[in-house]
C-alpha cells in the first residue's frame, strides 16, 4: 500500500458504540488487523450484529471509498458453501459409472512367438 492512502477499518457493536477504530497505510499491519478480526469473530467477541466499516481516504484525507457490513451479512452464505463442498466430495465418491476402467468384454489373444 502506498502512503498516500490509509484505510479505516471500525467496528460498531450493536447498539451503536464504537468498539474498535483503527487506520493503515501498509499492508501487513492491515492484514494483521483482519487475521484478527477473524480470530475474534470466530472465538465470539463479536455478534453477528455488530458491523464492520470500511474506509479508504487519499493523503488529503478525503474518503475515496467506504463500505459497511454486519458480521451475520456472511453466514447464510458460508452455510450455502459448506453444502456446496459437501456437494463436491459426495460428487468425487461417486461410482464413475459402467465400463470407465473395466475389462472390455473379449480378452486380448496373445500372440505366439515362433
Amino acid at each position: 500500500m502506498t502512503e498516500d492512502k490509509t484505510i479505516q477499518y471500525k467496528i460498531i457493536g450493536k447498539n451503536g458504540e464504537v468498539i474498535d477504530d483503527q487506520s493503515f497505510n501498509d499492508y501487513d499491519k492491515l492484514a494483521d488487523h483482519m487475521l484478527s478480526l477473524a480470530d475474534k469473530w470466530y472465538n465470539g467477541l463479536y455478534d453477528a450484529d455488530d458491523s464492520l466499516e470500511i474506509s479508504t481516504f487519499d493523503k488529503t484525507g478525503e474518503l475515496i471509498y467506504t463500505d459497511t457490513a454486519t458480521f451475520g451479512d456472511t453466514m447464510d452464505e458460508q452455510s450455502n458453501l459448506e453444502d456446496d463442498l459437501k456437494q463436491i466430495v459426495n460428487i468425487r465418491n461417486e461410482s464413475a459409472g459402467q465400463g470407465f476402467g473395466e475389462s472390455t468384454s473379449k480378452p486380448r489373444k496373445k500372440s505366439k512367438k515362433n
